[in-house]
């Protein structure tokens, strides 16, 4: 539910002076993870997903299935490329209790379908629950007919069940086509408590159109600990986008044992107005810090690319604290975040404030 600011004031001090605090989500903890039916796939996932793209402990995951979480997010990119072997020692053994969502990039049938036999031997299966593709950021790209027949081939050899894409930028535009296209089964869609109206209203049709919506960085990052713990900002944010209509899970990044209890005592609760109170308090903390994946730069931008790929680098080092992370996705964006540095006077006003031509200096000393 969206309210303005005068409301939500009004409300904060009403609650605040009922002497009602935010609470630990886990005082109202379940027994079990709760499940909804991810879109037109008609198969029941718990909200809960394990995004395991930082993950490099096959303990951790393992604790997180124990703990009922039945979606897994990884990708044949991420850790160096090892990131699957992972999660393919975390599922031996109980593989039948996991739907499991990797990544390819579109290229030529050859390499696509020579990264689906290294995922497929990574992750020691036969079958991949759900092949996304990577980084969709337009429309052209969804109704692209040849990739659309090596996703049904792949299908049909049983090598994969369903098909899916996934987006940083120009979101609406992706959920749009996807919509109208009618080929692809899920999106999974960066979206967090200060995305713009707009892209949670597309979230919405679009699952009412039998789309599976995913949601990724609900967390942006993450919250630094020492920033009022006692408000458990990781939980807040994620139950806020949960509470969506249309959002079906979400892929949280999660490393250990303590990230999965935290987050699955945030799904077993709650949400409301307390949960408003915590990311209001957290909000003008993250302004000039924090991408909203409004996409809005790149209409902005001389060059047409914006700042998104400067900015996401910098949530990977100064939210997630990775700067393998970092260093990965500058390379993979070079040309962009290049375009960023070397540009004279930035024409990029940010929603949130954010300083791209700094974002992208930032950046500069990962590209090499």
């Amino acid at each position: 539910m969206y309210i303005n600011r005068r409301d939500f004031l009004k409300k904060t001090a009403a609650f605040i002076g009922a002497g009602v605090v935010p609470r630990n989500a886990a005082a109202s903890e379940a027994s079990t993870i709760p499940e909804r039916v991810l879109g037109r796939t008609g198969i029941a996932v718990t909200v809960l997903g394990y995004g395991a793209m930082q993950c490099a402990d096959p303990g951790a995951i393992r604790f997180g299935i124990d703990s009922g979480i039945s979606y897994i997010d990884t990708a044949c990119c991420y850790i160096g490329g090892r990131n699957e072997k992972i999660v393919g020692q975390a599922i031996a053994g109980v593989r039948g209790k996991v739907f499991i969502a990797t990544k390819v990039h579109i290229s030529s049938e050859s390499r696509m379908r020579k990264s689906v036999a290294r995922s497929l031997a990574s992750l020691g299966v036969d079958r991949i629950d759900l092949l996304q593709l990577h980084g969709i950021s337009s429309r052209d790209q969804i109704v692209r007919k040849d990739v659309q027949g090596i996703l049904r081939n792949l299908q049909q050899e049983g090598k994969i069940r369903f098909a899916g894409v996934t987006t940083h930028s120009r979101q609406v535009e992706v959920l749009r086509a996807v919509m109208e296209d009618g080929f692809y089964d899920t999106v999974l869609v960066a979206v967090n408590y200060r995305s713009p109206r707009t892209l949670f209203e597309a979230i919405e049709e679009a699952a009412q159109k039998g789309v599976g919506i995913i949601a990724m960085k609900t967390q942006n990052g993450g919250f630094r600990e020492e920033t009022r713990p006692e408000l458990t900002p990781h939980q807040a944010a994620l139950r806020y986008v949960l509470e969506k209509p249309g959002v079906h899970l979400a892929v949280p990044g999660m490393l250990s044992r303590s990230m999965v209890k935290e987050n699955t005592a945030a799904v077993k609760g709650k949400g409301g107005l307390g949960d408003l109170v915590i990311l209001e308090v957290l909000r003008g903390g993250f302004d000039g810090k924090a991408c909203a994946f409004c996409s809005r730069c790149i209409d902005q931008c001389r060059y047409g690319t914006g700042g998104l790929d400067a900015v996401r680098v910098g949530m990977y080092l100064e939210g997630y604290r990775d700067s393998d992370l970092a260093k990965e996705n500058a390379r993979a964006a070079a040309q962009t975040i290049g375009n960023c540095i070397r540009c004279e006077k930035c024409t990029v006003r940010c929603s949130q404030s954010i300083d791209i031509k700094a974002a992208a200096k930032l950046a500069a000393p990962y590209l090499l």
